[in-house]
């Protein structure tokens, strides 16, 4: 949305010209603008060139159940962290539906990779293209959680909280 400078309406982004008094909106340079949040994407994409790799042939299908393995041992302990991490009764409401879609997240990745294994017993490829069709679900899933928790933690600290209740200790 695009505030005008003159009266305060609410315009639709692009707008050039104020809904409510006409007056010339604001522009704000993408130099100046907010860069967008930082995204996760580095397991899926470390899949997608596996998928890729494997059906070309440019890697055996040892490697690609490696990789897969490997993958899926890093998403299923922070699976595993998630479930053990203690949060209080006090902060958990608001973080109740951050959790859900994370883990969420976590599960497309799973069962993604559980479904790209397959390729390697009968070469189907669209094993590949609907694991990567719920690895890329989880991904965004997975994103969007660290989005709200990005917010959870500021509303969290503007509440009191200071940053050492809220998040997990180092191992």
């Amino acid at each position: 949305m695009i505030t005008c400078i003159r009266c305060g309406h609410q315009n639709k982004e692009g707008a050039k010209f104020c809904q409510s008094c006409n007056a010339v909106l604001p522009r704000i340079s993408s130099s100046v603008a907010s860069p967008p949040p930082e995204r996760i994407n580095i397991h899926y994409n470390q899949l997608k060139e596996a998928g890729e790799k494997v059906q070309n042939g440019s890697i055996s299908f040892e490697e690609f159940l490696n990789i897969l393995n490997r993958i899926y041992k890093v998403i299923s302990d922070r699976l595993a962290d998630i479930e053990s991490m203690e949060i209080s009764d006090e902060i958990r409401p608001s973080l109740e539906e951050q959790l859900q879609i994370g883990i969420s997240g976590i599960h497309f990745f799973l069962q993604g990779i559980d479904e790209m294994r397959l390729y390697t017993t009968d070469t189907n490829s669209e094993h590949i293209s609907a694991g990567m069709a719920l690895v890329f679900q989880g991904n965004e899933n997975l994103n969007q959680a660290l989005e709200m928790a990005r917010e959870n933690l500021r509303r969290l600290k503007e509440m009191g909280f200071e940053e050492s209740e809220l998040t997990a200790p180092d191992n």
